[in-house]
C-alpha cells in the first residue's frame, strides 16, 4: 500500500507487535519516518531483534519530544479500564493516537482509488456475515478480499486501480481508536453485554460501534432494529439532517412496512420492501447451510449488502448455497451412537450461547470459562431444550448460581465435561460446546478451546 501521510516530526510510535503491529511496521518501512516500537510481551519484542527495528519502552516520558503519531494495535486499553501508560504519554504530549483502521481509510481517501469498503460491526455474527458477503461477491466475479478483525490486517490489503471490494470485520476496539472512517456500506448486526470493562459500560460499548456510522458517514447504513440500540441508531441516522446516509432497516420480528427501506424475515422468507411496496420475497432458508435463526439474520444482512452492488436477488441467493460455516461456529464434529457433538466455541458471550441453544433440542450444554463483566442472562426460556449443563472454567461456581432448577455438574476441565456429558447421553442428544464466556482462563483463545474440544471428542 502506497503511503500519503504527513509526519511533521518524522517519528512514529508503534505499540503492539502482533500481526497488526507487524503490518504497521511494514506500512511505514519505506516512508522515511523513524519507528519506535514496543510490546509489553518480551517474546514479541524479541522477534524483532534482527530486523533493524528500534525497540524502546513507549511508556518512557523522555522519548516523546519528537514523536508525531502513536499507532495502537487492537486490545491495548485506550481509555477504560485504565489507559496504557504509553497512551497517557501520547495524550500528555498532544500526540495523535490512531490505529491501522484509521490509517487505511485515510490512505484510501488520499489515493482516490476505485476501492469500495463494506464494514461489519456488532457483538455476534461479524465473521460469518463478512465471510458470506465476500463469498457471494467472489461468486459474482467481483474482486473482493476480507480483512480487519478477521483474515489479514487492513494495511496488507491491496488498493488497485480497477474496481475492487474490501469486506472488513471491525471490533469496538478498532472503531473507537480510528481517527478516520469512511466505509461505503456499514452494517450493525446486534449488541450484547461484551467488553464492558474496556468501554466503561454498555453505553460506551454501543457508542464505540455507533461511531462507525456517526463518523464514517457510509453511503448505506444497514441496521438490525430488533434491539433498542439498533432502533435508536437507525432513527438517529435517518432523522438527523446532519447524517447523509441511506438507512436500510432489518428485522426478524415481523414485516416492517413503515420504513422507507426494509428487509424482514417472515418465518424463513426474506422480504424486501420500500415505502410499503414489496420488491422481493424468497425462502432464504433454502439457500444457506447455516443453523439457527440468528444465521438467517446474518444472511439477510449479506443479501442486502450484495444487492447494493449486484441488483439481481436470485443471483445473490444462489451464490450463498455453497457457503460453509466457519470453524468453531455451530460446526458438526462427530456423531457417536446417535449422539451429536457440536462445536460453537466462538460463542464467547451469553447472548451468542443462548442463540446457539435455541437452534437445537435435547442439549447437553458445555459452558463456562472466564465470565464477562455485566453479562447477565435468563436461562428459563431455554430450560426445556437443556437436559443438563456441564460447567467449566474459573467462573464455574459463580455461573452455577444462575442454574437453579436445572440439572448441572461442575466439571472445571473441558475433558471432564465432555466425558461426563457423553456418559450421561442418550440417542438423539446434542452435546453442545457453547461456552458463553471468554477462553483465556484455560486456553489461548476460542480457536484453541474449540480445537481441544474436537480432539477430546475424536478420542472417545
Amino acid at each position: 500500500m502506497n503511503i500519503k501521510y504527513e509526519i511533521k516530526k518524522r517519528t512514529i510510535g508503534v505499540l503492539g507487535l502482533g500481526l497488526t503491529g507487524k503490518s504497521i511496521i511494514n506500512y511505514f518501512k519505506n516512508s522515511g519516518n523513524e519507528l519506535i516500537c514496543w510490546d509489553d510481551d518480551i517474546d514479541k519484542r524479541n522477534q524483532f531483534i534482527n530486523d533493524n527495528v528500534k525497540i524502546h519502552d513507549l511508556s518512557d516520558p523522555n522519548i516523546w519530544l519528537n514523536i508525531d503519531l502513536l499507532v495502537l494495535s487492537p486490545g491495548i486499553p485506550y481509555l477504560y479500564p485504565n489507559a496504557h501508560p504509553a497512551v497517557i504519554q501520547a495524550l500528555n504530549n498532544s500526540v495523535r493516537v490512531d490505529n491501522d483502521i484509521g490509517l487505511f481509510f485515510e490512505n484510501l481517501k488520499n489515493n482516490n482509488k476505485k476501492t469500495r469498503v463494506i464494514c461489519v460491526t456488532g457483538s455476534n455474527g461479524k465473521s460469518t456475515t463478512v465471510s458470506l458477503i465476500n463469498h457471494v461477491l467472489l461468486g459474482l466475479k467481483k474482486k473482493s478480499e476480507v480483512g480487519g478483525n478477521i483474515g489479514r490486517p487492513v494495511l496488507e490489503l491491496s488498493i488497485d486501480e480497477i474496481e475492487n471490494f474490501k469486506v472488513l470485520e471491525l471490533s469496538s476496539y478498532q472503531i473507537e481508536i480510528a481517527n478516520f472512517l469512511s466505509p461505503d456500506i456499514a452494517i450493525f448486526l446486534n449488541l450484547s453485554n461484551d467488553h464492558l470493562d474496556r468501554h466503561g459500560g454498555i453505553g460506551g460499548y454501543f457508542n464505540s460501534k455507533a461511531k462507525l456510522f456517526y463518523s464514517g458517514m457510509p453511503k448505506f447504513s444497514i441496521v438490525n432494529i430488533d434491539q433498542p440500540e439498533g432502533k435508536y441508531l437507525a432513527n438517529c441516522l435517518e432523522q438527523n439532517s446532519n447524517f447523509n446516509t441511506k438507512v436500510i432497516h432489518i428485522s426478524s420480528k415481523k414485516i416492517q412496512q413503515k420504513y422507507n427501506w426494509c428487509i424482514s424475515l417472515d418465518n424463513e422468507d426474506i422480504l424486501e420492501s420500500k415505502n410499503g411496496v414489496e420488491l422481493f420475497r424468497s425462502n432464504i432458508g433454502n439457500f444457506i447451510n447455516l443453523p439457527g435463526d440468528h444465521n438467517l439474520m446474518n444472511a439477510c444482512m449479506a443479501y442486502i449488502a450484495c444487492k447494493l452492488i449486484q441488483k439481481e436477488p436470485l443471483k445473490i441467493l444462489n451464490n450463498m448455497k455453497n457457503f460453509k460455516p466457519l470453524p468453531h461456529r455451530s460446526t458438526f464434529v462427530r456423531k457417536i451412537n446417535d449422539v451429536t457433538f457440536i462445536n460453537d466455541s466462538k460463542a464467547t458471550n451469553m447472548d451468542s450461547a443462548l442463540k446457539s441453544i435455541n437452534t437445537y433440542e435435547s442439549i447437553r450444554w458445555i459452558m463456562g470459562g472466564q465470565k464477562k463483566e455485566g453479562d447477565h442472562f435468563n436461562i428459563q426460556p431455554y430450560e426445556k431444550k437443556i437436559k443438563k449443563i456441564y460447567i467449566i472454567g474459573t467462573s464455574a461456581i459463580k455461573l452455577s448460581e444462575q442454574f437453579e432448577g436445572v440439572k448441572y455438574s461442575i466439571c472445571i476441565s473441558l475433558k471432564k465435561a465432555v466425558k461426563e456429558a457423553f456418559k450421561d447421553s442418550e440417542p438423539g442428544d446434542k452435546i453442545l460446546l457453547a461456552p458463553g464466556c471468554a477462553s483465556f482462563d484455560q486456553f489461548k483463545n476460542f480457536e484453541d478451546r474449540g480445537e481441544k474440544f474436537c480432539k477430546i471428542v475424536n478420542s472417545l
